[in-house]
């Protein structure tokens, strides 16, 4: 009895791999989409298909590109910010079914001028674009590892600073939903790249602050925190950077503010050491944005600790 049921589980780890197996080859060439993130702007863009070679129960699929930096300057121009962040999603084309691909192998490069610029992609597939301006070409390589299918994807990519998204003109701000979100992490060790931590982004006024000035702090949803962990949040990225920060704590009771302190704005990032006293503690980081004693525009990061 035991050595039927040793051979029962045995066939039925077979067929699960068999079937595992079977399900990768029948994947099709992925759809890979490059993913931007502009204030609370998203963008999804579908990168093109270049060099193919690629085989499954749908078929086998080649494709040649002679020269991937001329092919891929030929695209649509896909506009970036200097160090401005990214992430690469693939999806399944519907028309092949199945929908994994086993542990794949993805990098990511740009090509100016027929010299190639190595992009660290991070496990979470983000990457960030370089600081320098200038017209690129974004390559996108997938190699799945299994049947050793591989699929790369192009873009054109301008890096390009553009002064109504980073600076005040006129006496007016850019934008807010092109505004860059300030991050919030939470940090359990110095060796820890953190994890993002709850929060809620809102604005207050943005260039009619004389007359929209008043703000209800929110019933925000706690994040978890235990003692010695760090929250940092991170601003450094938004442009026009904030004249002003505050550290606010607010009553959970009535939701008024019961602490104020000044942060100086160059700190970046602030770091809230969490301790016995601050856990259950609700905060808001106020940035405003001043000319003179005229306030243009008004934010709040909330969160809490649980």
């Amino acid at each position: 009895m035991k050595k039927l049921l040793t051979l029962f589980v045995g066939m039925l780890f077979v067929f699960a791999l068999t079937g595992c197996f079977g399900e990768d080859f029948d994947v099709g060439v992925p759809t890979a989409l490059l993913h931007l993130e502009k204030g609370l702007q998203n963008q999804h863009i579908q990168l093109t298909e270049a060099n193919i070679s690629w085989s499954s129960s749908s078929g086998e699929i080649k494709e040649t590109v002679d020269n991937i930096e001329e092919f891929g300057l030929s695209q649509d121009v896909i506009s970036v910010s200097p160090n401005q962040k990214a992430s690469l999603e693939f999806q399944e084309n519907e028309d092949n079914g199945g929908d994994i691909w086993i542990d794949p192998t993805i990098t990511v490069v740009l090509w100016k001028d027929g010299e190639k610029i190595d992009l660290e992609l991070k496990d979470n597939r983000e990457f960030q674009f370089p600081t320098n301006e200038g017209d690129y070409v974004l390559e996108v390589e997938f190699v799945n590892s299994v049947s050793v299918n591989r699929a790369q994807y192009v873009a054109k990519i301008v890096i390009k600073e553009t002064n109504e998204q980073t600076k005040i003109t006129d006496g007016k701000l850019p934008e807010f939903t092109l505004m860059e979100v300030p991050e919030i992490k939470k940090i359990k060790s110095l060796e820890s790249d953190g994890e993002i931590f709850d929060y809620g982004y809102a604005e207050v006024c943005w260039n009619n602050c004389s007359e929209h000035n008043i703000y209800n702090y929110p019933d925000i949803h706690s994040g978890d925190v235990e003692i010695g962990d760090e929250i940092q949040i991170d601003w450094y990225e938004m442009k026009p950077q904030p004249t002003e920060i505050n550290l606010l704590q607010i009553n959970t009771d009535n939701y008024e503010v019961i602490k104020k302190k000044n942060i100086n704005v160059t700190n970046i990032p602030l770091d809230i050491e969490v301790d016995e006293k601050k856990i259950g503690t609700q905060y808001a980081l106020e940035f405003l944005w001043k000319e003179g004693n005229e306030i243009l525009g008004r934010s709040m990061l909330n969160f809490r600790l649980e």
